[in-house]
């Protein structure tokens, strides 16, 4: 799987993507289970979430959440979408945004 979307080819601003290779909740499924990782440091997570039966009408979906313990003057973000690419580009533009743009996105 390539890094995340729309990342510029600097060593300062690449975020990688890394497969887990044990399962952990909330799914346990470490085929869709990814880290994200700046400068060998873990920033946060992207995994896939089957919804199937505990709400009405929702499937799997895609959830990526910034790990802001690990970004020095950084703010908790996460966000919920349709694909590991759209989850891949949320991220990465709440990575590029300056602080005070900071949001969840749903």
């Amino acid at each position: 799987m390539r890094a995340l979307a729309c990342i510029p080819r600097t060593s300062d601003a690449r975020l990688i993507l890394r497969k887990r290779t044990d399962g952990r909740p909330p799914g346990w499924d470490r085929e869709d289970d990814y880290d994200v990782e700046f400068r060998g440091r873990k920033v946060g997570r992207i995994w896939r979430y089957d919804y199937t039966g505990k709400t009405s009408g929702e499937m799997a979906r895609w959830l990526w959440h910034w790990d802001w313990r690990n970004v020095e003057g950084r703010k908790d973000a996460e966000g919920h979408c349709g694909s590991v690419h759209e989850a891949m580009k949320q991220f990465r533009e709440v990575w590029d945004a300056p602080q005070s743009n900071v949001r969840n996105i749903t």
